[in-house]
């Protein structure tokens, strides 16, 4: 005896495209088999379903959804008709949108800041978030007569704007008729401008304060680099799940510009905290085969030559609360808590109050007292340097940034490649403090002690360049520590201590992972020019 199907319940009545609709009933059958659904006499595809069961069935409203009667059908007979309407087509009166005119800047509080310094931006129009909203400053770069504008770089030849950075927590306080920014590292006189999705206000001119120092961004490269792992020999005991995290190029005044251009798998998460997440789901039992994950990136470098006043250098008093904190606290691997680490800071600096002598002096004392091993070695903890004397480049930036953070000068250790003059990369790291009224300044503790490398020859005597200077042949792709959270609980999770990032998750393997093979190639440079 064959009962037709009865639809009892719409829910909801009113949908648009993407929404999942129930219908609750009885009489449908246990499984879909031959059973549809209609909407407004079109039957829905086989990728709409969800569920069906004898008396729920869920589905996808698709694209093409119109309003109408709503038969669900079987194989022997049909239902009588429910309705829906698609709330997309329903007469509604026209409201105003609550941001329809570009921004419109009035007045700003400081037309005269220096690196760091507040700055209120008076207007109306900029929106009542800045997540999908900038400030833009000017930048200067020199720019060969020769090579004519990068497609990211606006308004007169060799300049460019960027916006104030998030990571350096510049923004303080936005709405729709206030922003509060600080100066950004790399800022220069010229304008500024806010850009939101309605469009972008006119310039408002800006003069940044020089005196304490300022900094200038010379010789530029863009590269086509390659990041690649490959995995294969996957046994499970069940159906699991295997993530790779593949670090982003970060963005910052001296790599302004880092896009992806090519992905091979398509990634599962395209940027998770400014990594790549590439997922691999792994059947049941041996899987020998080899998977490679790779990505391309065009990214733009630029040489950063720093010139310092220290006379004028600004206390720490008047900086950004937030970014002051966050680079001067210890770290998973900047101990700069240890009691060896405070110790030897203090004895090296004395009594010196000014950041960028104190910075110098440890710079200096660093030179004189530990020798350089060039070839990386096994992963050892940064204080081992105190006592033996002899490290790796990894151990000279790590303790360099744990004694600057001692001495109470905010400090990042960056890491990224070193591309040599044959276009060969290996992994390194280096660092950078900063300077109330300056930025960022880089510094290169290894390259100083004498790194073997085989650069382009722009350096001269390394020991003096390499602080307050960098060369364009450094890629970033982490700034700090990169404390990347885990996919899911109950996972068994990969570091490298000394890869090309500072970052706390590599790979992930969920449970019914009995074992893989894995292995990162060393990032490879396409091209340069």
């Amino acid at each position: 005896m064959r009962r037709k199907p009865v639809i009892e319940k719409l829910e909801p009545p009113i949908g648009a495209p993407g929404d999942l609709v129930v219908i609750r009933g009885k009489h449908f059958g246990s499984i879909r088999n031959e059973g549809y659904v209609e909407f407004a006499g079109s039957k829905l595809t086989a990728s709409s379903y969800i569920s069906w069961t004898d008396t729920e069935i869920k589905v996808i409203l698709p694209a093409t959804i119109s309003d109408g009667l709503v038969f669900v059908g079987t194989k022997t007979s049909r239902s009588e008709p429910s309705f829906f309407t698609n709330e997309r087509e329903i007469p509604v009166a026209v409201r105003p949108k609550a941001q329809v005119s570009v921004p419109i800047i009035a007045s700003i509080s400081n037309p005269a800041p220096t690196v760091g310094d507040l700055v209120v931006i008076f207007g109306k129009n900029f929106g009542n978030t800045h997540d999908t909203a900038d400030v833009y400053f000017t930048t200067e770069r020199e720019t060969p007569p020769n090579r004519s504008a990068l497609s990211y770089e606006t308004g007169a030849v060799g300049t460019l704007y960027i916006p104030a950075s998030k990571s350096d927590f510049d923004y303080e306080f936005w709405s729709d008729t206030e922003i509060r920014v600080r100066v950004p590292d790399g800022a220069a006189s010229g304008s500024l401008y806010v850009e939101t999705p309605a469009g972008r206000s006119a310039s408002q001119k800006i003069v940044i304060d020089p005196r304490a120092g300022s900094k200038a961004y010379g010789m530029q490269r863009t590269y086509i680099a390659q990041l690649a792992a490959d995995i294969n020999n996957i046994e499970t005991k069940q159906p699991a799940t295997i993530r790779f995290y593949f670090p982003r190029p970060v963005l910052t005044a001296a790599q302004p510009f880092a896009e992806l251009s090519e992905c091979d798998p398509e990634p599962a998460i395209a940027d998770y905290q400014n990594t790549i997440v590439h997922q691999l789901q792994a059947t049941k039992g041996p899987s020998p085969a080899k998977r490679r994950f790779s990505q391309n990136f065009v990214i733009s470098v630029y040489e950063v030559k720093s010139t310092v006043q220290p006379k004028y250098i600004r206390p720490y008093d008047d900086m950004n609360k937030a970014l002051y904190a966050s680079a001067t606290r210890a770290d998973k691997f900047i101990p700069s808590d240890d009691r060896a680490v405070t110790n030897l800071a203090a004895a090296i600096v004395g009594k010196e109050t000014n950041p960028y002598v104190k910075a110098k002096l440890i710079y200096t004392y660093m030179l004189d007292n530990y020798k350089l091993r060039d070839a990386a070695s096994k992963p050892e903890s940064p204080l081992n340097l105190i006592k033996s004397k002899r490290g790796d480049a990894y151990c000279f930036a790590l303790l360099y940034t744990a004694l600057l953070r001692a001495a109470g000068i905010p400090a990042l250790t960056d890491c990224g490649v070193l591309v040599d003059r044959d276009l060969h990369t290996r992994n390194h790291w280096w660092c950078e403090f900063y300077l109330h009224g300056v930025g960022w300044i880089p510094a290169d503790p290894s390259l100083g002690a004498g790194l073997s490398y085989e650069g382009w020859g722009e350096t001269g005597d390394a020991r003096n360049y390499y602080f307050g200077n960098l060369d364009s042949q450094h890629i970033t792709f982490s700034r700090g520590i990169n404390d990347l959270k885990p996919g899911a609980g109950n996972t068994k999770i990969v570091q490298h201590p000394r890869g090309y990032a500072l970052q706390s998750v590599w790979e992930e393997s969920s449970q019914g992972t009995v074992q893989y093979s894995s292995f990162w190639a060393d990032p490879a440079i396409l091209g340069v020019y």
